[in-house]
C-alpha cells in the first residue's frame, strides 16, 4: 500500500487559497455567519445563553438576601433576577437586569442605569451558578421556570447502558488527560440523562473536574448536590472532606450592603514535585555487567493565581533537572519548561502572556519565549498574536539567538452546535532567511455518537504541504466503536533549518559563508522527506465484563537524494502494524483490569511477533498492583533472529490524595542468534519515585 502525497496541481491551489486575503475574507465570513446565527431566535432560551448580555446592577456579600430594586422606568418590560456565586469561599449575590441581544444594546441605557447604581457594568448573562427569579420581565413569559434551576443546554434522553457506559468511560479518561472541559460536557451529559448506573460516580467527578478547573462555585454546587442525594458511605465522607476544604463559613449579614464593587484579592498557590531515580544494569553473556543508566529526574511545578475585581493573574514556574550518576562529564542539566506571567480581563476574556510558554500553531506542540495576547470580539471568537524565539534543543535555559517567529490563531467558537474552527498563520525568520512559512486550518465536530479532526498546514514559501491530518471516531449501536487516522506529514517538517541536516556547519550562519541563498533552500528540500501513517481500528463489547480491539496501521516513510556532501537515505516499503487484544473488567475483584494481546508488526528491517498478559489490581483504593509479561519474537531481513521475554512488575501508593508513591522492576532475558552464533543478554531495570501535589 503506498499513499501519494497531493498532485502539484492541488500544492498549486493550496498556495493561493491559503493567502493572505482568502484569509481575511474568511475571517469576516465566519463573522458573519457567527452574527447572523446569533440573532436567529428571540425567545428565551437565547436570552438565557452565552451570547446574551445583562447589566449587574449591585452585588453583596451573603445568601438568600431580601433584594429590594429601585423602580424605574428603564426597567420597564426587563427581567430582574439574582446570581448566587462564590468568591473567597464566602457566598455572594449579584442583582441583574436583562436581558439584551448584543452588548451594544445593553450599553445604550447603561449611562441612565448608573444614575440609579452608580458603578453598574454589563457582562454576559449567567448560565451555570444558580438564578432566582425577582421581577419577571413582561414580555418573557417561560422566564420564571427556566431561572428556578441550573439546567444544561442538553435534553433528557433514554440512553441504554452501553452508550452510558462510553460516556463514562471518555469522561474518565478526558480527566485522566487533565482535559476537563471535554470531561465535563460528557459528565453533564450523563447526570442530565437521568439516575443509573454511573449517577453517583459522575457526580463526583463533576465536583472533582470543576475542582481541578478552578471553578470553585461550580465544584461546591456539584458536591452539595452530591451529599443532598448520597448522603452515606465512604465515597461521601471524600465528598464531604473536599467540601471543607472549598467552603468556609459565612454570616449572613443582618443589612444588605449595596456595592456594585467587589473587593475580591484572592490568592491561590498550587503545584507538584515529582523525583524518580532509574537504574539499568545489563549483563551479556559470562563478560560481566555494566550498568548503563543512573539517573534522577527533578520535576517541579508551582503555579500562582491571583484574582481580583477586575482582573485574573498568573505567576507559572515549571523546571526540570536531571543528573546522570554515570557520565561525570555531563553530570547536571537543568531546563526551564515554562516560565511566564499572565493576565486576563474578567468582563471581556482579553488576555496577555509574557515569558517561556506553550506554543501550538501548525499541529505541532512548541515553546517559545515572547510574548502572546488574546483578544475576545464575542463569545465564540477570539483573536490570538504571539511572537518571540522558539526553543530548540541547545537553548533549554537560555534564549534563541538565530531564529524569530509570529503568527496569530483566529477561533471561532461553535457553529451549529457541532463545529468548531481555528486558522492560523505563522512566520519564522532563521539568521536573516525565511524558515517556514505557513496557514492553514483546524475544524473540529463532536455530538454524542461522532467526532472528527481535521487540519492542514500548508507551507506558502515553500509551496508544500507540511501536514494533513485526519482523525474520525464513531459510537455505533451496543457499545461498538469505530475510528481512523491519517497523518501525512514531512519528515522532519520543512523548513530552512533542514539544510543544516548532515552539515558540519552548525548555524545557518555559518552555512551562508559557503553557499549562496538557492542553495540553502534546496538542500533543506532535498533533506525533508513524504510520511504517511494510516490507522483503522475498532472495539467490540462481548458481554458486560469483556470486550475486544483491534486495529491496523499502515507506514511509509519516502527516501531523499544524495546532494550538499550528504548521502541519500532510501525509502521504506510500506510497514504494517496489526495489534488486537481482549480486555476484561472486574474479574477478580472489582474494578481490576486484564488484557491479552496479539501484535504483529511487518517492517523493511523485520517482522515482529508479541505475545502481552498485562492486569491492573486495586489491592486497597489507594494501592494498585499491576504485572505485566511480554513475548517477543523478530526475524530480521538479514537472517538474524532475536527471542525476548519480559516480566514487569508496577506498583503504586497514593496517600491522602495528596502524594503516589511509584516503583516498577523489570527483567529482560534476551536470546540472539546471528547466522548460526548465539548471545544472550540480560537486562535488569527498576524505577522509584514519588509525587507530590500541593
Amino acid at each position: 500500500m503506498i499513499i501519494s502525497t497531493p498532485p502539484v496541481a492541488l500544492r498549486y491551489a493550496l498556495r493561493h487559497i491559503y493567502g493572505a486575503s482568502i484569509f481575511c475574507m474568511a475571517l469576516m465570513l465566519c463573522q458573519l455567519l457567527i452574527a447572523t446565527n446569533t440573532h436567529a431566535t428571540n425567545t428565551w432560551a437565547a436570552a438565557a445563553s452565552a451570547t446574551s448580555y445583562s447589566i449587574v446592577l449591585a452585588s453583596a456579600p451573603g445568601k438568600n438576601l431580601k433584594w429590594a430594586p429601585e423602580k424605574s422606568h428603564l426597567f420597564k418590560g426587563r427581567t430582574i433576577y439574582v446570581e448566587r456565586t462564590m468568591i473567597k469561599n464566602a457566598p455572594w449575590e449579584r442583582l441583574y437586569l436583562g436581558f439584551f441581544d448584543s452588548r451594544k444594546q445593553a450599553a445604550s441605557p447603561l449611562k441612565k442605569i448608573q444614575q440609579i447604581y452608580p458603578g453598574a457594568w454589563i457582562q454576559q448573562s449567567p448560565t451555570k451558578n444558580t438564578t432566582v427569579l425577582v421581577r419577571p420581565g413582561t414580555s418573557d413569559t417561560r422566564i420564571k421556570t427556566a431561572l428556578q434551576t441550573n439546567t444544561s443546554s442538553l435534553t433528557k434522553k433514554q440512553l441504554s447502558d452501553k452508550q452510558l457506559d462510553s460516556l463514562m468511560q471518555r469522561a474518565r479518561q478526558d480527566f485522566k488527560n487533565k482535559r476537563y472541559s471535554s470531561a465535563i460536557r460528557y459528565l453533564i451529559a450523563l447526570l442530565s440523562a437521568g439516575e443509573h448506573q454511573h449517577s453517583r460516580d459522575a457526580l463526583e467527578l463533576l465536583g472533582l473536574a470543576r475542582q481541578r478547573k478552578g471553578q470553585k462555585s461550580h465544584a461546591v454546587d456539584a458536591y452539595e448536590k452530591y451529599l443532598a442525594r448520597y448522603p452515606d458511605g465512604d465515597t461521601s465522607d471524600r465528598v464531604r472532606q473536599r467540601l471543607a476544604g472549598l467552603l468556609t463559613a459565612a454570616s449572613t449579614p443582618d443589612k444588605v450592603r449595596m456595592s456594585t464593587v467587589e473587593d475580591r484579592r484572592e490568592f491561590t498557590s498550587y503545584g507538584s514535585l515529582a523525583q524518580f531515580y532509574r537504574s539499568n544494569t545489563t549483563a551479556i553473556d559470562n563478560a560481566g555487567s555494566t550498568t548503563t543508566q543512573q539517573q534522577l529526574t527533578t520535576f517541579l511545578d508551582l503555579t500562582t493565581q491571583q484574582r481580583t475585581t477586575n482582573f485574573d493573574h498568573r505567576y507559572q514556574f515549571t523546571a526540570d533537572h536531571n543528573v546522570d550518576f554515570i557520565d561525570s562529564s555531563d553530570d547536571s542539566e537543568f531546563r526551564f519548561v515554562e516560565t511566564y506571567y499572565e493576565i486576563s480581563d474578567r468582563k471581556t476574556g482579553t488576555s496577555g502572556r509574557i515569558g517561556r510558554q506553550p506554543l501550538r500553531i501548525g499541529g505541532t506542540l512548541r515553546r517559545f519565549d515572547g510574548l502572546s495576547a488574546g483578544y475576545q470580539f464575542t463569545p465564540e471568537m477570539r483573536l490570538n498574536i504571539v511572537a518571540g524565539l522558539p526553543i530548540d534543543i541547545d537553548n533549554k535555559s537560555s534564549f534563541n539567538k538565530h531564529k524569530t517567529f509570529y503568527g496569530l490563531t483566529y477561533e471561532i467558537g461553535t457553529l451549529f452546535d457541532h463545529w468548531d474552527i481555528n486558522l492560523f498563520y505563522f512566520d519564522q525568520q532563521v539568521d536573516g532567511l525565511t524558515d517556514r512559512n505557513s496557514a492553514g486550518t483546524e475544524v473540529r465536530y463532536r455530538d454524542k455518537t461522532k467526532s472528527l479532526f481535521g487540519m492542514i498546514d500548508y507551507d506558502i514559501f515553500y509551496d508544500e504541504v507540511n501536514i494533513f491530518q485526519l482523525n474520525a471516531s464513531i459510537l455505533l449501536e451496543h457499545g461498538r466503536t469505530a475510528y481512523m487516522n491519517a497523518f501525512l506529514h514531512k519528515t522532519p517538517l520543512l523548513s530552512t533549518s533542514n539544510a543544516l541536516i548532515g552539515r558540519q556547519e552548525r548555524t545557518i550562519e555559518e552555512l551562508k559563508t559557503v553557499l549562496n541563498i538557492e542553495q540553502i533552500y534546496q538542500l533543506a528540500r532535498d533533506r525533508t522527506t513524504d510520511s504517511q501513517t494510516v490507522t483503522l481500528g475498532g472495539s467490540q463489547p462481548l458481554s458486560k465484563k469483556y470486550q475486544v480491539t483491534a486495529d491496523i496501521t499502515f507506514a511509509r516513510v519516502g527516501d531523499t537524494i544524495a546532494s550538499g556532501g550528504v548521502p541519500a537515505t532510501t525509502a521504506t516499503d510500506t510497514d504494517y502494524f496489526i495489534s488486537t487484544q481482549l480486555v476484561g473488567n472486574s474479574l477478580l475483584r472489582k474494578y481490576d483490569t486484564g488484557v491479552l494481546g496479539l501484535r504483529y508488526y511487518s517492517t523493511t528491517l523485520s517482522d515482529t511477533t508479541s505475545l502481552i498478559v498485562n492486569a491492573r489490581f486495586p489491592v486497597t483504593r489507594h494501592w494498585r498492583i499491576n504485572p505485566r509479561l511480554q513475548f517477543n519474537i523478530r526475524k530480521s531481513s538479514d537472517g538474524r533472529s532475536q527471542k525476548k521475554l519480559r516480566a514487569i512488575f508496577k506498583t503504586d501508593y497514593r496517600y491522602l490524595n495528596k502524594a503516589r508513591f511509584d516503583l516498577e522492576l523489570g527483567y529482560d532475558e534476551i536470546s540472539e542468534d546471528n547466522n548460526g552464533q548465539s548471545l544472550d543478554i540480560n537486562n535488569l531495570f527498576f524505577m522509584l519515585g514519588y509525587r507530590w501535589d500541593f
